[in-house]
């Protein structure tokens, strides 16, 4: 298996090399001759990496101990699905894993784009892949053996380090984290890694657009759907992080600004701003320059994440540690901005950008101000990574900025974008009249007023509270109102409805947003907490609920793990409503312990227990419990925003007519 993986990467690395001079000297002497032949190589190489990624991974579940990769990520009590997915667990499996994905990229646009046509585009695409391929052959080969001198000494290697080594494998695994030894493991990942790749073909795209000096007029119909996929995979990547850190809670609750993070925020608020430009641009054949930079910039992005979680540049619970590969990847970041702005300023004059904002209370006018607020929070997001890294230069120590900073930073400007979303359906391409307006805002509007003196009296006085949950509340009762005014007929309701999915995919996405806000507020603003000591038969007081402990179990039948689990039962009002059990699982591998929350979950909310510390013998264990309202609000607003994002992009682009609202509005459209 090991000679199969490392001969079939480095003859993959080998075929797209070829593919890509090749392809140059076909752009130098501008023919299309060698299509074919580039084709054929650019398959092989997708082939050949395919290969050696299975035969990773089969060393690592047959735990094949003479692989040093296969060493530091597996162990023999491992579950079989964590030691395939254990590839991306280290530095070297994952960076080889980012290089499988971008070939996969390269793979499906030359079947579905057919990029192959596009040399530009091409040699950006492969020059990508060829970098971090050369970065996993020569600095972290996941195909390295271990090595036993004839001094007994134990080195690591792909080659012999000395005349008489001989391969060895007595060594046992050490197995994952056991952090990482949880089901987020086996999704999370991939699929944030297939959402960064995909924003690689709009951005080869753009450059050859630019190189080619074309004004950008097909530019976004040709990577919408790549667009659109990259922001969805992003999307639930970031979600199922948050869910992850959540579920086991010692990473900081489902946010907590981590660096990491931090970076893949980045790319997801460009591309959003990006989609939103996307629209105007159709609708108004503005915003070219501005889109041109924003493609550009999600890429550049995308490796400055991958320079953060990598580097080992920040301190990270989710980021490799130091590394020899540092400096490649921040002068790839460095070039691929240069070279960004160099074509930028080359075909500034080209690209049309001209524009007249007629109102300030239009919809292009809430697209701009949706925009703004984006890139603003790009900048929060972007300075508060830096600094410590500035800092680090100038004075010899690196001086970071807490989540304090990007809490009072980001907030107001996070409510500021959900009252955009939650308005938005309000504008119009034309200005609308007052009686317009109060048409369709009238009844949400008295319903939400209705509902926030509720709050004020019954769930919280906090002003912060009480302003994102007026915002959600009038949004989405604004965008439940308009999808359902439609015709009397339920038939010509749907069949129009269908006709209009791009704009009401768009409201599910913003509905999505405006139900994750509300989970935040209930995490932030309405959460209730606890923590005691407890002896059997206590019990501890939380709102209208009890926490009774009863007994302090031990469990040996997992091989991976001992458990130890505290059984409480959960009273309300009076009545027991449930039996959790949280617990802590300690991996004698790795003696270490990490703690197995349990909850009580409902639409209205967790009830979240975690055992923080116990005595066996002395027969006590401190509890912390949680009232954490509206949680579940964030989960269920990620799926509406994925959703809605996959039904947008059913409607292809030719076809895409950004509608009007009704009669009136399309008068004067017209």
């Amino acid at each position: 298996m090991f000679q199969l993986g490392l001969l079939s990467f480095a003859a993959s690395m080998l075929a797209i090399l070829t593919a890509l001079v090749l392809t140059i000297f076909q752009l130098i002497k501008r023919q299309t001759s060698l299509t074919k032949s580039i084709l054929t190589l650019a398959n092989l190489s997708f082939g050949l990496h395919t290969l050696s990624l299975l035969s990773l991974m089969a060393m690592q579940v047959l735990q094949d101990y003479s692989n040093a990769y296969v060493v530091s990520v597996v162990n023999s009590v491992m579950p079989t699905v964590l030691k395939m997915t254990a590839i991306w667990g280290g530095q070297a499996g994952s960076l080889f894993f980012w290089g499988w994905t971008l070939n996969l990229v390269l793979f499906i646009s030359l079947h579905v784009r057919r990029q192959i046509q596009d040399g530009w585009s091409f040699l950006f695409t492969t020059l990508n892949l060829l970098f971090f391929g050369a970065l996993s052959l020569f600095a972290e080969n996941p195909f390295s053996r271990v090595w036993a001198l004839e001094s007994g000494e134990i080195l690591d290697g792909v080659f012999s380090p000395a005349t008489g080594a001989t391969v060895y494998g007595g060594i046992s695994g050490f197995g994952l984290n056991p952090l990482l030894r949880h089901w987020g493991m086996v999704i999370h990942p991939p699929i944030l890694y297939l959402g960064f790749a995909l924003f690689l073909v709009p951005f080869a795209v753009a450059a050859s657009y630019l190189i080619r000096g074309e004004s950008g007029e097909g530019l976004l119909g040709e990577t919408r759907l790549w667009l659109l996929s990259a922001w969805v995979l992003l999307t639930a990547g970031i979600i199922l992080g948050s869910w992850w850190s959540y579920d086991v809670l010692g990473w900081g609750g489902y946010w907590a600004w981590d660096p990491v993070e931090t970076a893949s925020l980045i790319p997801w608020l460009t591309s959003t701003g990006l989609l939103h430009s996307l629209l105007l641009q159709k609708q108004r054949k503005i915003f070219q320059r501005f889109n041109f930079v924003l493609i550009l910039l999600t890429y550049i992005m995308v490796i400055f994440s991958i320079v953060i979680t990598r580097a080992g540049l920040l301190n990270s619970v989710h980021a490799f540690g130091e590394s020899k590969i540092s400096l490649p990847l921040t002068l790839l970041t460095l070039s691929l901005f240069l070279v960004c702005v160099a074509l930028l300023a080359w075909r500034w004059k080209r690209l049309h950008s001209g524009w007249e904002l007629t109102s300030l209370v239009t919809r292009d006018a809430a697209f701009l101000y949706t925009n703004v607020i984006l890139i603003s929070l790009t900048v929060v997001c972007f300075y508060g990574l830096a600094y410590p890294l500035i800092t680090g230069v100038f004075t010899g120590t690196q001086i970071g900025l807490d989540r304090t900073f990007f809490d009072k930073a980001a907030t107001p400007l996070f409510i500021l974008l959900a009252a955009l979303m939650a308005a938005c359906p309000l504008s119009a391409w034309t200005v609308n009249s007052t009686r317009q307006l109060g048409k369709k805002a009238i009844i949400p509007l008295v319903l939400s007023l209705i509902l926030l003196a509720i709050y004020y009296f019954f769930v919280t006085k906090s002003w912060l509270g009480l302003t994102v949950l007026f915002v959600v509340t009038f949004g989405l009762m604004l965008m439940l109102a308009l999808t359902l005014r439609d015709s009397k007929s339920p038939g010509a309701a749907a069949k129009r409805w269908w006709g209009q999915r791009a704009r009401h995919g768009a409201w599910f996405v913003h509905a999505g947003v405006l139900l994750i806000a509300l989970g935040i507020v209930g995490m932030e603003a309405l959460e209730g907490s606890i923590q005691g000591t407890m002896i059997p038969g206590d019990k501890m007081p939380l709102r209208s609920y009890e926490v009774e402990f009863v007994e302090l179990t031990t469990e040996y039948e997992n091989p991976e793990y001992m458990t130890i689990e505290a059984k409480l039962v959960l009273w309300k009002d009076g009545k027991v409503v449930d039996t959790l059990y949280p617990g802590q699982h300690l991996y004698e591998d790795r003696g270490q312990y990490v703690s197995i929350p349990d909850k009580q979950s409902s639409l209205r909310g967790d009830f979240y227990t975690l055992l923080l510390d116990y005595s066996s013998m002395m027969g006590y264990v401190t509890i912390q419990a949680s009232d954490n309202p509206l949680v579940n609000f964030m989960w269920m607003g990620a799926l509406l925003m994925v959703l809605g994002a996959i039904l947008a992009a059913t409607l292809p682009w030719k076809s895409l007519q950004l509608e009007v609202v009704d009669e009136k509005e399309q008068e004067l459209t017209k």
